[in-house]
């Protein structure tokens, strides 16, 4: 099915700031109230009927709650990419309003009364929706929430759960959110299960370090570090907080990292996919640590370990598997 995609975007956030997490759900008069990441109420007279997600970490979460048909249209399918069958051909019949974010006219013109995101607020990228904008369409609104490393490192996978959650809630599928869950939570149980021994020290890539410039890691308030702990890691920047923390090439080599964890297919990055993880395997800035010695680089794509989606277990599996391979 061909999709139709309108041209206004603006790009993807490049910073991810810890929020507090959400208290539970409350039913009252028919109504659902959820928690947003301030903590504030968000009251649904009724199940929403027209959505739009302004990424598709958040409609991969409401294709597997089975409410993707409430779905008016998504912004950056790109981690559409990442599914696969059944998922993968719900996803597609998604109308796609932009290949990036979608601004707010586009996002006005499909006349919502709920806009979600997976990212954890509203308005990063210029000219996309605000908290205000949403009001001024007549739109309730709801993001995840990343703790952020003000909480302490982030070491489990709770804000993809309590996301799942909300969402459930809001959309009266709460069976089918905590079915979801479980077999999420399954998943990461048998991952914890086979996870023994030493712990090996890792570093988080996104892009192949250049002399002379910072390198970009992800730091204790994201999804990659959790999933690094749960595989049975542990992160050399734990210390760092943001997704696109900048390091020195001189502290990695400090720090000495026994594996390169590559994230790849982030927008800024100059090269993509395997081409990125090629470069970095032969890159003499890394050739003084334990990793480069060893040519110890694993990959995973960012539509999998980015931000709160049920990917998130892929993500999970694949590092585990990498880090404890032989």
């Amino acid at each position: 099915m061909k999709r139709t995609v309108l041209v206004l975007a603006v790009v993807l956030p490049l910073t991810a700031c810890g929020t507090a997490n959400p208290s539970p759900t409350s039913v009252a008069s028919g109504q659902i109230t959820v928690k947003d990441c301030a903590g504030k109420d968000v009251t649904f007279d009724k199940v929403p009927e027209r959505v739009v997600t302004l990424d598709g970490y958040a409609a991969q979460t409401l294709v597997r709650l089975g409410v993707a048909d409430r779905v008016v249209g998504t912004g950056f399918p790109a981690p559409f990419g990442a599914d696969s069958a059944p998922h993968a051909e719900r996803l597609a019949r998604i109308p796609v309003l932009a290949e990036r974010v979608p601004v707010n006219e586009v996002v006005a013109a499909q006349q919502p009364d709920l806009v979600l995101t997976s990212f954890e607020s509203f308005g990063g990228p210029p000219g996309s929706p605000k908290e205000a904008d949403l009001v001024t369409m007549g739109a309730k609104g709801l993001t995840s929430c990343l703790k952020g490393s003000s909480e302490g490192p982030l070491t489990d996978l709770s804000p993809t759960y309590e996301y799942v959650r909300k969402l459930g809630a809001v959309f009266g599928v709460r069976d089918r959110a905590e079915q979801l869950v479980a077999e999420l939570e399954g998943r990461a149980q048998a991952v914890a299960a086979k996870v023994t021994g030493d712990r090996p020290k890792v570093l988080v890539l996104q892009d192949n370090p250049v002399a002379g410039q910072p390198l970009r890691t992800s730091g204790a308030g994201t999804i990659a570090h959790a999933l690094i702990s749960m595989a049975g890691g542990q992160s050399v920047f734990s210390d760092v907080s943001s997704m696109h923390a900048e390091i020195s090439p001189e502290e990695v080599v400090r720090r000495d990292p026994e594996v390169v964890w590559v994230i790849t297919d982030y927008t800024f990055a100059k090269l993509k996919g395997q081409e990125l993880v090629a470069a970095v395997r032969t890159n003499p800035l890394l050739a003084g640590t334990t990793a480069g010695r060893q040519s110890k680089v694993v990959s995973t794509s960012q539509y999998l370990v980015s931000f709160p989606s049920p990917l998130n277990l892929d993500g999970l599996e694949q590092l585990a598997n990498a880090l404890h391979a032989g």
